[in-house]
């Protein structure tokens, strides 16, 4: 019999409540290169503290020019929540930059064996990937025996090859994948599911699950989402496939893996005369220098700077123009732009350039954005 329900629905509200709820062991992060592939793990500082769980994160293209870094922040709130458990959690760069999937496949065995040396076997070790990352989960949950329990796939960037024709997917899960996509970009994990429903029950295949995020964008996926699918993973590894919602391999109808972001309490601080506040970074990009701030919409809205409207923005000894808008197409090549994100905070952003590079900021800097004067042009 399949679980009831309510209990995805109950594990979900667990989820979201559950830092709140226990005692987090000291985090160690070690850092490190193995056949060119730069890794970082985040792990409990005593051993005793692990609890036998892995997470290997598989990051999607980056440009063959950007720098080679594995830029886990141990801090984001579905990482900080699994190393608040005993979970150890860990990303490699890969060997090189641009499409890769086999060499970056071998990365991730390696890391894998790596902490296996170093920690001892994982009890169950998950891989989640984004984009071209979300590939190369699926082609790991196609292949004959990985050293992985599960495979969670954002985005997967299905019809992504390199120039020796690897990558291509065969349609053949043969462990358990879970496929996370938002609305606009559904048509590829929805096809895949399908497919593999449609084929004959004698062929020995695992189908994957399906969990759609009503919202567009590629792999506009929040933290409480990833933890969401993180949870169903265990479930499935755990009790079988049977704990699943029951739509969550229905491709026609799908699970809705949308978690709204939850309003905070303002983190600004605002302006004496209300037009204008001082927010913090929170984040920065290693790739591309989108800088992550803790404004939330209210905070924009309390200063009359709705959508659409430019701004000023203060960076150290510089003032920059931005907009506000919803995403980086709202400006041009070059030009500044702030964003709410799917986690509710903010994205400052410059098109097609390095915002954190250009403004030199860095993660605990400040920056300061206020209203046009009527008098000044928008």
């Amino acid at each position: 019999m399949r679980r009831p329900a309510l209990s995805f629905t109950a594990l979900l509200l667990g989820l979201l409540v559950l830092p709140r709820l226990i005692a987090a062991p000291a985090t160690t992060v070690l850092t490190g290169e193995i056949e060119g592939a730069k890794y970082t793990i985040a792990a409990p500082a005593a051993r005793a503290d692990w609890n036998g769980n892995l997470l290997l994160i598989a990051h999607g293209y980056r440009p063959e020019t950007a720098p080679l870094v594995a830029d886990l922040n141990p801090a984001q709130a579905a990482y900080a929540t699994l190393l608040a458990e005993g979970w150890i959690v860990a990303k490699t760069s890969y060997r090189r930059n641009g499409i890769i999937v086999q060499d970056a496949i071998t990365d991730l065995a390696n890391l894998h064996a790596h902490i296996r040396a170093q920690f001892g076997p994982p009890s169950r070790s998950i891989v989640m990937g984004d984009s071209m990352g979300g590939t190369i989960a699926t082609l790991l949950a196609e292949s004959e025996s990985p050293p992985y329990d599960g495979l969670i796939a954002i985005g997967a960037a299905l019809d992504l090859r390199e120039d020796n024709g690897a990558g291509a997917v065969n349609l053949q899960p043969r462990h358990p994948l879970l496929f996370i996509a938002n609305r606009s970009e559904f048509e590829g994990p929805s096809a895949y599911t399908e497919t593999v429903l449609q084929r004959p029950t004698s062929v020995a295949l695992t189908a994957p699950a399906l969990f759609r995020v009503d919202r567009d964008g590629h792999v506009n996926v929040n933290q409480a989402e990833r933890l969401y699918a993180i949870r169903a993973m265990e479930l499935w590894l755990e009790h079988g496939s049977r704990a699943l919602p029951d739509d969550a391999q229905t491709p026609a109808s799908p699970h809705d893996g949308t978690v709204q972001p939850v309003a905070r309490d303002s983190a600004v601080t605002f302006d004496a005369d209300g037009r204008g506040f001082t927010a913090t970074v929170t984040d920065v990009s290693a790739i591309y220098g989108n800088v992550w701030l803790n404004a939330q919409p209210a905070d924009f809205a309390a200063i009359g700077l709705t959508s659409g409207l430019w701004a000023r923005l203060t960076a150290g000894d510089e003032t920059y123009r931005v907009r506000h808008g919803t995403d980086f197409s709202d400006v041009e090549r070059g030009q500044w732009v702030v964003f709410p994100n799917a986690d509710g905070f903010y994205w400052l952003s410059r098109n097609w350039a390095n915002a954190a590079e250009t403004a030199n900021l860095q993660l605990g800097d400040t920056v300061h954005i206020r209203r046009f004067d009527t008098a000044e042009k928008n």
